[in-house]
């Protein structure tokens, strides 16, 4: 009996500490995007070999002509002080390759070059010395170095591991990564978002990721970005920790060009961007402001006196609500090995990548009427506690309402091990308005996961992508 209590005991024990570490877990992130948000303003800092000439995505565009004697990364962070930012954000490489450290991986670097500096070091530590705090921009998308379409295999995943590493462990405490050229080049299954994401995360355990989706929701990100140029812009409503990038001034698309010295875009000015600034603050969104340095490694006056400008009327608004309680993301994923659902083509629910640059694939039922997709995760697992759908989201700026248009109203999910005897898990009944819905739940024993739609906006229902796995552990193989 002795015996029974104490096992008994251990594994009350046991329990309560893993219920412990979930919330703790959660506590963690909510804490990561509250610190986040409270930065509000940064300088997006497009930088590299765009700056000098190439055009956009251009593979190994000469780089003997960057050597950027007068670079004063110090300049940066005083403009940015100036204007009352809290943090940078810098392209270390941008979709071309080039990249601004001496990386082992390739000599398209900047250690090639007559310049030969290492101008990310320079970059943190001046942010740094200023009290800013340094976040990373990197491309997965590299022409010069073959990674793209059709071109990933093993050695690739090295090559972009390797890349990672070096940027996460040669600079100190990175707390903000933004990825770009990778869900909308090629999806996030050919280089596996989930080992990339576990590798960011062993280096940097307090790391938020971002990757340029264009998708308005939490999809394997921590950060959604909206891109100002294209016209996205957070609902009045939105109270996701997000970010927004922005363009004032004329340039190379987002890089600096012999327009950049001579003006701003039509309709910028100190007090349109302040003006923006204060109304994204109220949405939680974060402002990034793109500062191009021109090609000797300087920003031009015009940028320094808009800079400013800025700081003399805009401050941080101290009675915003603290950030409400985020939506727990998936951070460990269990891909289904197959689905099968009423109508439609069913693997496009776990699968979503864009076709030929336009949309993303959607699982589009043909049918109307009630609804079901089922999972198959190849598996018996346990620890499985979240299922989160993205419903009708483009890559470019729809009218809000249109972002309604088929979003599950009513549903339930069912849970089983062998496919043909399911157990009701959760009900969930959401109003049509476009956000990621996360469906949480406690079951153990889970092989397939049906969905049963019951009822939707307008004609056929949408579901752009859905993630099934768990927030807090590993989910483990019975």
């Amino acid at each position: 009996m002795k015996q029974i209590l104490i096992i008994s005991f251990a594994l009350f024990f046991l329990i309560g500490c893993n219920k412990e570490q979930k919330l703790d877990n959660k506590a963690k992130h909510q804490q990561r995007l509250q610190e986040f948000v409270d930065m509000r303003f940064g300088m997006f800092i497009c930088y590299n070999i765009m700056s000098y000439g190439a055009k956009w995505g251009e593979a190994n565009y000469p780089i003997d002509s960057f050597n950027p004697q007068d670079l004063d990364c110090a300049q940066w962070a005083d403009a940015a002080v100036s204007a009352g930012m809290k943090f940078g954000l810098l392209t270390t490489k941008h979709h071309e390759g080039f990249c601004l450290w001496d990386s082992q991986y390739t000599e398209y670097d900047v250690a090639s070059t007559p310049y030969k500096k290492d101008i990310v070091k320079q970059y943190v530590d001046a942010f740094r010395d200023k009290g800013l705090e340094p976040g990373l921009y990197y491309s997965i998308w590299d022409s010069s170095n073959n990674i793209d379409k059709g071109q990933i295999d093993d050695k690739a995943i090295k090559f972009i591991k390797g890349q990672l590493t070096e940027l996460l462990t040669n600079y100190g405490k990175i707390k903000y990564l933004v990825f770009d050229g990778w869900f909308w080049r090629f999806g996030h299954n050919k280089v596996p978002f989930n080992e990339i994401r576990d590798h960011v995360r062993k280096l940097q355990p307090d790391c938020l990721i971002t990757d340029h989706t264009h998708m308005q929701s939490t999809f394997h990100v921590d950060i959604p970005y909206f891109e100002g140029p294209f016209g996205a812009f957070p609902k009045e409503t939105n109270s996701m920790a997000s970010a927004l990038g922005h363009c004032s001034v004329k340039g190379n698309g987002w890089f600096w060009s012999d327009k950049t010295p001579h003006g701003l875009i039509k309709g910028e000015s100190a007090a349109t961007i302040s003006n923006k600034l204060k109304m994204l603050e109220s949405r939680y969104c974060n402002f990034l402001l793109n500062c191009m340095p021109n090609r000797d490694g300087l920003l031009d006056t015009l940028y320094i006196d808009l800079l400013e400008e800025i700081g003399t009327s805009w401050s941080p608004n101290s009675s915003r609500p603290i950030l409400p309680q985020q939506v727990p993301p998936v951070i460990y994923e269990v891909r289904p090995v197959a689905a099968i659902a009423t109508s439609g083509e069913a693997e496009h629910a776990f699968d979503a990548s864009k076709i030929a640059g336009k949309n993303y694939y959607d699982w589009l039922p043909t049918n109307d009427g009630i609804q079901s997709i089922t999972f198959d995760l190849g598996k018996v697992y346990n620890g499985i506690e979240l299922m989160q759908i993205t419903q009708n989201h483009r890559c470019k700026p729809a009218p809000e309402t249109s972002l309604i248009d088929g979003n599950i109203k009513h549903c339930k999910l069912y849970g089983s091990t062998n496919g043909d005897s399911f157990k009701l898990i959760s009900e969930e009944k959401w109003k049509a308005d476009g956000d990621m819905k996360s469906i949480e739940f406690n079951s153990s024993n889970i092989r397939y996961l049906k969905l049963e739609i019951l009822d939707y906006e307008g004609k056929n229902a949408i579901v752009n992508e859905i993630i099934i796995g768990a927030h807090s552990e590993i989910p483990t193989v019975r």
